[in-house]
C-alpha cells in the first residue's frame, strides 16, 4: 500500500495465508517507533512484496470487511505483532535474504527466506561478433574493435 522507509524495496517478503480473512501488513522500525511500510494480503493467494532492508517488527492485521487504516477489518479484527524484529538484508551481491511468513491455520510462523541472483550471459548480443570465430589473439588491431559488447541478464531463483 505504501513505502515510507526513502529506502529502495530489494528484499523479499512472502505470505501465505488461507481464504477466508484478508490481513494488512506493517513493518515498523523499532528504533523510531514508526511503520516504514504497509501491504494488504488477500486470504488464499500467494503474496509475495519486496521491502526495504533493515530490523523490523511486523504487525498483522487480520479480517473480513476491510475498512480503512485506522478501522482495519472494524471490531472483528484481529491483530498480531511479531517479536524479535524481522531482518531484512543483502549478503554480498548474489543473495538477498527476507523472510517466509505462513498465516495458514491457527499459528503464525516466519522462516528465513533467500533469492539468490547470478547475472547470466545473452548468447545473441554476440551474435556477428569475430569473437566468436576468433581468438582476440590473432586478430590484428583494427578488427579487434569490431567485437560486441555482452548483455548479461539477472537471474533470481529462491535459494532456501
Amino acid at each position: 500500500m505504501w513505502n515510507r522507509s526513502g529506502l529502495p524495496l530489494t528484499l523479499p517478503l512472502q505470505v501465505k495465508s488461507d481464504a477466508g480473512a484478508d490481513h494488512y501488513l506493517r513493518l515498523v522500525d523499532p528504533a523510531a517507533g514508526q511503520a516504514v511500510l504497509a501491504a494488504y494480503v488477500r486470504g488464499g493467494e500467494i503474496f509475495r512484496v519486496l521491502v526495504p532492508p533493515g530490523r523490523y517488527v511486523l504487525e498483522i492485521a487480520s479480517g473480513r470487511d476491510w475498512q480503512d487504516e485506522d478501522a482495519l477489518f472494524g471490531p472483528q479484527t484481529v491483530q498480531v505483532t511479531l517479536e524479535p524484529p524481522l531482518i531484512f538484508g543483502a549478503q554480498g551481491v548474489a543473495r538477498k535474504s527476507g523472510a517466509l511468513l505462513d498465516l495458514r491455520g491457527d499459528q503464525v510462523t516466519v522462516r528465513g527466506f533467500g533469492l539468490c541472483q547470478r547475472f547470466v550471459l545473452d548468447p545473441d548480443s554476440l551474435a556477428g561478433s569475430l569473437a566468436r570465430a576468433h581468438p582476440t589473439d590473432l586478430l590484428p588491431p583494427p578488427e579487434r574493435e569490431r567485437f560486441a559488447v555482452p548483455r548479461y541478464t539477472l537471474r533470481a531463483r529462491v535459494c532456501d
